[in-house]
């Protein structure tokens, strides 16, 4: 369940890494600077037996256009293997500028309620 992200200094932070799930935790806001680190943690933290990904946005406010690309490289990384790309916690700031560029049709984005009892440890 810990990974070598999960300090608070990094970008994200694993929640859960078990069996098919990965949950990771964005504690930045994603943006050009950062968008490679947390690429390279993504990347990391995947392992070949994760089919499911969540990631949590609570913590952030923005993302900028390399964020936006970062995230599609990492849906497009888990869907090639038939896995899923989940995101949760999204402001309603966020939500409308994804609602906005159209990526409610390409990512799928979890209401907190749904996400709760689907990953009950995210919310501990």
């Amino acid at each position: 369940m810990s990974s070598d992200f999960n300090e608070e200094a990094e970008i994200l932070s694993v929640v859960i890494q078990s069996g098919e799930l990965l949950a990771i935790r964005l504690n930045e806001d994603l943006k050009m600077e950062n968008a490679p680190e947390f690429f390279e943690g993504f990347q990391q933290a995947l392992e070949d037996t994760h089919s499911t990904v969540v990631v949590d946005f609570s913590r952030i406010r923005f993302v900028d256009s390399s964020g936006v690309g970062i995230l599609l490289k990492c849906a497009h990384s888990i869907r090639n293997r038939g896995g899923r790309f989940r995101i949760l916690g999204l402001s309603r700031a966020l939500l409308s500028v994804f609602k906005l560029a159209g990526l409610l049709k390409i990512f799928e984005v979890m209401e907190n309620e749904q996400a709760q009892k689907e990953y009950p440890a995210l919310f501990e």
